[in-house]
């Protein structure tokens, strides 16, 4: 689906409810919002008040008069066909007896989605493909990656919109390598999801010089973070349906938001340099990520800041990782740094230097665009799976046969 189904549940009955919430749990395009019926939700649950049932029908008409989309689904333990027939008349999609049961709820749902998907445009096709760029720890550059990764992919392929995604919560500055100061972000899009759409996603975008989309963190403290569950999904949901090519900058921490990106994701890279430390910090990652049982091919590591002498230290670490480093950018801290202060993408700035070179030729394989060549093409095979998996390793098949030359 190209965004989450908001679902509004407004029931009295908490074995109802209790129920109506576990069965959409397993299904991971659902969203439940805390309103009661309110906002663009797509589907509203409602219980029969069944000693008053036309102050139930008479909420219903007011509902579907200021939202025609949205579908209800009403539920009472009364059967009484006359009540069905006025229900079924006033708009009513589904209605569910009680008590419920999740055999009962889920044909509901898959013909809930079947009216959906005919119903929501699919924006020009297919969605978008989402990356996201994840460093081993803070300081190696993954911000640069992503970055440069994202400019290139834009100015690589002019026709096909590009947008790039702040997802560090914690004092997120990614409008600086653009020199680009968005007023809005992820932080205000989180407020009220429910309510969230294409239009109120754009209006938050901020465009770069090379038309490239850009949507700022909009968190700037240093505490935890209290994020609303199913935000950052659902905003990827969105931004991926309105660009074909979706660059998310995850930090080094695994927050709520990061995983729900990297489940979202059809490519995760990896960043990390050729120090002990480093290396041990992607181990781990790389531990949690297996357990997520990926498909083949959806996680790749690259190494950052790479020398030429270093080629004994690079195969010391595939050991140790038991993956095969996909991409080696070339030590050129100068030329990045020096990029950071004028507020431009390496590719824009020193494009004839090295790592500006290397940016450019490699943007498309790296993010696994599907219409790179086949030998550049890194496959991507198998079944989505979740980060709250528990099974063993998937991924680490199928990638690049020839390892970038730096």
């Amino acid at each position: 689906m190209a965004r989450l189904i908001a679902v509004s549940i407004d029931c009295r009955n908490e074995t109802v409810r209790q129920i109506f919430e576990e069965t959409i749990s397993r299904r991971r395009d659902y969203l439940i919002t805390k309103g009661k019926g309110t906002g663009t939700a797509d589907m509203v649950l409602l219980d029969l008040d069944e000693s008053r049932p036309q102050q139930t029908f008479s909420k219903i008409r007011e509902l579907l008069s200021a939202a025609p989309d949205l579908e209800v689904f009403l539920t009472a333990s009364r059967t009484d066909p006359q009540m069905l027939l006025e229900a079924f008349r006033i708009g009513v999609k589904e209605f569910l007896s009680q008590p419920l049961t999740r055999q009962e709820v889920e044909p509901a749902l898959t013909r809930f989605e079947e009216r959906f998907n005919g119903r929501v445009p699919a924006s020009g096709g297919q969605p978008g493909r989402v990356v996201c760029i994840i460093g081993a720890r803070g300081g190696i550059g993954t911000s640069t990656v992503a970055v440069n990764l994202a400019a290139a992919v834009q100015l690589n392929m002019p026709r096909k919109s590009a947008a790039l995604m702040d997802l560090n919560l914690h004092g997120g500055d990614l409008g600086l390598f653009l020199d680009l100061h968005a007023s809005q972000g992820l932080k205000q899009l989180s407020t009220d999801i429910s309510r969230l759409d294409e239009t109120i996603v754009l209006s938050s975008l901020a465009e770069h010089g090379s038309k490239l989309h850009f949507l700022a963190s909009g968190h700037e403290e240093f505490t935890d973070i209290d994020s609303t569950p199913g935000s950052a999904m659902r905003v990827i949901g969105l931004l991926r349906s309105l660009h074909q090519h979706v660059i998310i900058d995850c930090g080094h921490v695994l927050e709520p938001p990061v995983l729900e990106a990297l489940d979202s994701a059809d490519r995760i890279i990896v960043v990390t340099v050729l120090s002990l430390p480093a290396v041990r910090r992607v181990q781990r990652l790389l531990q949690i990520l297996r357990r997520a049982q990926y498909p083949s091919g959806k996680v790749v590591v690259i190494v950052n800041r790479y020398k030429k002498d270093q080629q004994d230290l690079l195969r010391e670490t595939e050991d140790m990782l038991r993956v095969r480093i996909e991409g080696l950018i070339p030590n050129d801290f100068p030329t990045a740094s020096d990029a950071i202060d004028h507020g431009k993408p390496v590719v824009m700035q020193a494009p004839k230097t090295v790592i500006g070179q290397w940016f450019t030729q490699e943007a498309r394989w790296l993010i696994g665009d599907p219409t790179a060549s086949d030998h550049d093409q890194v496959k991507i095979l198998g079944k989505k799976m979740s980060l709250f998996g528990l099974s063993i390793p998937t991924f680490g098949a199928g990638i690049r046969e020839n390892r970038s030359a730096v």
